[in-house]
């Protein structure tokens, strides 16, 4: 959607070789818009996706805990199945984060076109998404705002989680998780224990949301609808069921998931870990082991060590006021696709099976 006399990237970013398009979208403190990149050193064009942040338009809150809190945390994740971010660029009072531009749209614009998806479709980006979720867990983030609207897809429909603005880093004490206070996300992807309005387990209520989504795949549809109250209610009684039109159609396999992930108890709800070994995902024999990007993601977020440092790096940046001789900030320099390429095939060689990781999920997760 184009709107008239509207050029929202700053000349001294379009200086970089940046070109605005179009308006895609708008969300309350941000808009995403079609650019197209020119790489001058490799002296080609790539289009992407930039989502524009204006600081003076944000409440203060926003300003000073989440937007450098997600800063942060994009300048860390790099995973096949979540946004690859491009570069992140501050001039004045605009935040522009520039990402790879998904060709198919959001996920739930997908579902709502083309109907429930079959099982064979739903294994795929399940697993791709459970990886997803795995990678951040591992890394010691949580996402927060897992939903349909902010799953991205491809050319060749793999699945691109983005939108980390409600996203936290959570570190486990003494081996028991980091709770948060914070109720944030969407409602419809709220676990009960988000809804009660006490601490919760952010990893914990991620896997819930996983389980609304891969509900919405495959009923079209999202498994409570009401108020806060009635909700709840609903979800402690483990009063929902699957859409009589396909009810009859799906596996006792992907039933057995979906009420494990929809399970009111965060404490028995089962991990990502769990998931990724169930008896449904390795039905298919081509998705019981890492590919080499994927395992080579999951091996950098087990050795990854944040730093508190990382954050104030990124407080410093914002705090930074641009001038003649520096018109622009660089808070994640521009990447080239020959560096990701090169990092993607880094660990060629290595080669592992899911079900290999782990022969008792719930022994793996309590290491």
């Amino acid at each position: 959607m184009a709107f008239q006399g509207e050029q929202p990237i700053p000349a001294s970013i379009e200086a970089l070789g940046y070109r605005w398009v179009k308006r895609i979208s708008e969300g309350a403190f941000s808009k995403v818009h079609l650019t197209e990149y020119h790489n001058r050193a490799s002296n080609c064009l790539e289009t992407l996706a930039c989502k524009l942040i204006d600081t003076k338009k944000c409440s203060e809150k926003f300003r000073k805990r989440f937007l450098p809190r997600e800063l942060t945390i994009l300048l860390h994740v790099r995973h096949p199945y979540i946004i690859r971010i491009n570069a992140i660029i501050k001039c004045r009072n605009k935040i522009c984060i520039f990402m790879r531009y998904a060709e198919m749209g959001d996920m739930l614009s997908f579902v709502i076109e083309h109907g429930p998806l079959g099982e064979a479709q739903t294994r795929i980006w399940c697993r791709q998404l459970a990886l997803a979720v795995q990678y951040l867990h591992e890394s010691g983030i949580a996402h927060r705002d897992l939903k349909c609207e902010n799953i991205l897809l491809s050319a060749n429909l793999n699945v691109k989680l983005s939108d980390f603005g409600f996203a936290r880093y959570v570190t486990a004490k003494n081996r028991q998780p980091q709770l948060s206070n914070t109720f944030c996300g969407s409602f419809d992807y709220s676990a009960p224990e988000l809804l009660k309005g006490k601490p919760y387990n952010p990893k914990s209520s991620d896997l819930w949301a996983l389980g609304v989504v891969l509900y919405m795949l495959l009923n079209k549809s999202i498994p409570f609808k009401g108020k806060t109250r009635q909700v709840y209610e609903q979800q402690m009684a483990r009063a929902w069921k699957f859409r009589s039109r396909v009810n009859e159609t799906l596996s006792p396999e992907v039933k057995t998931l979906v009420r494990s992930l929809l399970e009111p108890n965060p404490l028995i709800r089962w991990t990502v870990e769990e998931v990724l070994v169930c008896d449904w995902l390795i039905q298919d024999r081509r998705l019981r082991s890492l590919n080499a990007e994927e395992f080579s993601a999951l091996a950098e977020a087990r050795i990854f060590a944040r730093s508190s440092a990382d954050i104030e790096h990124v407080k410093e940046k914002l705090r930074q006021i641009e001038n003649a001789d520096q018109s622009v900030t660089m808070i994640k320099k521009i990447a080239s696709r020959l560096n990701n390429r090169n990092h993607s095939h880094s660990l060629l060689s290595m080669h592992t099976s899911l079900v290999e990781q782990t022969s008792d999920p719930r022994i793996r997760n309590s290491k």
